[in-house]
């Protein structure tokens, strides 16, 4: 791969290449300085392209942001003059400010960073030059939107394409890091926008804000890049799609700049994520720390051991192409009304392809199986030792199912030489994978242990714990809980419509007609935590339902008969899938039962804040008092009780009180939902969590702190 390195054009290379064996090969500055000169990705006549400057008068002048002006001249009685002044702010405090050579200065040390922290960085690199030969010859804007699951992803996204001689894009940034002393700066040169969180009330930003995207659609020769999700996914799953910044981009089209806009989105999969543990904690209800420039140089002690964030998958989807979404009409209807809006449907319908492509082109890492394996074990036969040997045949077969019936793209092991046999080859993947979780799973005398992770609660500052202040006794066991459900959760985009399948099956069988209905209701109730798209039409479900249960049909791990469907021989198979799911049916039946008897236990009002606090709070009791709902420490999670409350507040079972700020419920569909979840036939672990948890920790260690 070493003539990319040079800025030259390079033979394609089919599936993933591991952009940095390269770069330890040759040195970082005669790299980072070389000649070049970036490939831009949108084709405009040189009049149409904007510099800074221009960008900002293009947007003062625009038509809507003039008015805007005016309008709050006069209604505030202060001078136009004044309102511009404020307008230039703005725009002065938004705009990037493009600058190559602090991008190679930056690039030097970013690749010593990446060098370090990780041992491979894997990219497709055949998609990635099918789209840099497009961009050399089409006028349509690329936008880039890559999955958020650590800070690092937008810097390794830049750190791609400044290797492959592409142009940085436009980034859309929040204001934590314009905040932040010199480095707010620095990355504005690297291509950062600056977005202010929250503006729908502020009728100048607002306007400014869709003047700059519009202008930066047409008038920029650099790609835009955003995070569909809005912020980093705590749980390393996707995220719902937020709407804004999208239904802008989109709303360009009608503008007529640009013959189409095409979305180009990229799944990032960290073998480790850096903020693997603070992830833990925010989940939990700790805060994360405010960004900062100190904190930044504090967070480079994960430079003290090599490689210990182990791969990365950098896998680049099909572009989607805006324009096949908005057609001709919607261009003539803005023409004739200037008032005209691109219907919703149209803007969500891109963000849930953007979102499944995400979620198809995830690559599972080892970790993703062997944490699933051990979540399961935990639960089913703690006492029995997890050997290297046992760990390797769960792994071997377990995969073989995800990648050939599920076709999930999985990580495979290429440093094994020809002659060894397969079980040799998966052993050595399952030890490389351990390597950098070995402050949370290790062997210990050949056996799978876990390590405690939680080390006190000495530095936590409860006056802002966001949800319920959670025991000694229960951080002693969560944390470490939390952990390997993060490395679980993955597997989930491909697992979830087989998992709900296994939730309606009982023992002795369910009808058929029975398990399609109990399907559609946990698809519903679920969408919104697997971020699947909503669908009416029963034909659909039922098509989608059929499909997944052939899949678990042909694993015998169900078998149908007299229009019933019975669990089959795979025993095993129905277990995982089935325990894996319960948390997430677990948690809503329990937030349901807590607002069914809200004014009983409470004389607080009802809000999202206080029904976090008491689900938390209730989920704690559940685990140490009873053996049946919530037994699983990933029930505390804030990020599983909000998507819960988020689906209960979709559905209309619960109703926000606009006035009041508070909600109130729906009792005829709360009580209706809550006898169906209790008709399911869930089947607990016979052996509480809390019970399990003790037989299967490893001797803490000393040496690692949480980074809280």
């Amino acid at each position: 791969m070493s003539s990319h390195i040079n800025g030259l054009e390079m033979e394609r290379n089919a599936g993933f290449v591991d952009m940095l064996e390269y770069r330890r090969r040759d040195c970082d500055f005669l790299w980072a300085t070389r000649s070049m000169e970036p490939m831009l990705p949108h084709m405009l006549p040189p009049e149409s392209v904007y510099d800074r400057e221009k960008i900002m008068q293009a947007v003062l002048q625009d038509k809507q942001v003039r008015v805007a002006i005016d309008t709050i001249a006069r209604t505030a009685g202060v001078g136009v003059k004044d309102v511009e002044s404020r307008a230039r702010a703005v725009i002065n405090e938004m705009a990037s400010k493009a600058d190559l050579a602090t991008v190679r200065w930056l690039g030097i040390f970013i690749t010593k960073a990446m060098k370090r922290m990780f041992s491979k960085i894997y990219i497709n690199e055949s998609t990635l030059f099918d789209l840099k030969k497009e961009t050399r010859i089409s006028q349509v804007q690329y936008i880039y939107v890559p999955s958020h699951r650590s800070y690092l992803d937008f810097i390794l996204l830049s750190y791609i394409l400044f290797s492959y001689d592409m142009a940085l894009p436009n980034i859309a940034a929040g204001m934590d890091f314009y905040n932040m002393k010199i480095v707010g700066e620095l990355l504005r040169k690297t291509g950062a926008f600056y977005i202010r969180r929250s503006f729908s009330n502020d009728l100048l930003y607002k306007q400014i804000f869709r003047a700059y995207i519009n202008t930066i659609v047409s008038h920029s020769d650099r790609a835009i890049e955003f995070f569909v999700e809005g912020t980093r996914s705590r749980s390393q799953k996707s995220t719902m799609p937020k709407y804004g910044l999208l239904s802008i981009i989109v709303e360009s089209l009608l503008q007529g700049d640009v013959p189409d806009i095409h979305f180009v989105p990229m799944s990032i999969n960290y073998e480790r994520p850096p903020e693997e543990l603070l992830f833990v904690y925010e989940m939990l209800g700790v805060p994360k720390p405010k960004e900062s420039t100190a904190g930044l140089f504090r967070s480079l002690s994960v430079l003290q051991k090599p490689f210990a964030h182990g791969r990365i998958f950098f896998n680049i989807g099909e572009p989607i192409s805006a324009s096949q979404f908005v057609d001709k009409s919607y261009r003539q209807r803005k023409v004739l009304q200037p008032s005209f809006k691109i219907p919703s449907s149209v803007v969500e319908n891109i963000a849930y392809l953007i979102i499944e492509s995400h979620k198809r082109n995830i690559v599972l890492m080892p970790i993703n199986i062997i944490a699933l394996l051990l979540n399961e074990r935990i639960q089913t036969k703690p006492r029995e030792l997890y050997t290297l040997d046992v760990l390797v045949q769960d792994y071997q077969w377990f995969k073989s199912f995800v990648t050939k019936s599920l076709k999930a793209l999985m990580y495979e092991t290429e440093t094994i030489h020809y002659a060894c046999c397969s079980t040799d080859k998966i052993k050595q993947e399952i030890l490389e994978s351990l390597k950098p979780h070995d402050e949370l799973i290790v062997l210990d005398s050949n056996t799978l242990k876990i390590k405690q992770r939680h080390k006190g609660v000495k530095r936590i500052n409860y006056s802002n714990i966001k949800g319920y202040p959670l025991s000694e006794q229960t951080l002693q066991m969560a944390v470490s809980a939390i952990n390997i459900s993060i490395y679980i959760n993955p597997t989930l985009a491909f697992l979830a419509e087989t998992t709900f399948i296994t939730a309606t099956i009982g023992q002795n069988g369910t009808q058929t007609e029975v398990a399609l209905e109990r399907y559609q209701l946990l698809r519903k109730l679920l969408s919104t935590e697997f971020v699947m798209r909503p669908i009416e039409d029963k034909t659909l479900i039922k098509t989608e339902w059929e499909r997944s249960l052939s899949i678990l049909l042909s694993q015998d791990c169900l078998y149908v008969a007299n229009d019933s469907i019975f669990v089959g021989n795979n025993i095993k198979l129905f277990s995982i899938l089935h325990n894996v799911i319960l948390p997430f049916i677990d948690i809503i039946y329990v937030m349901c039962i807590l607002l069914s008897e809200w004014t009983k236990r409470t004389s607080v009002e009802l809000t999202d804040r206080t029904i976090l606090v008491e689900t938390q709070k209730e989920v704690e009791r559940l685990i140490f008092e009873t053996k049946d709902w919530c037994q699983h420490p990933y029930c505390l999670s804030l990020d599983l009780c909000n998507t819960s409350w988020s689906s209960l507040l979709s559905q209309g079972i619960i109703i926000h009180q606009k006035h009041t700020n508070t909600y109130q419920t729906d009792k005829m569909k709360l009580t209706y939902l809550i006898g169906a979840l209790r008709e399911l036939p869930l089947q607990h672990p016979t052996i509480t969590y809390v019970d399990a948890f003790p037989l299967i920790i490893s001797t803490p260690s000393i040496d690692v702190q949480a980074k809280l």
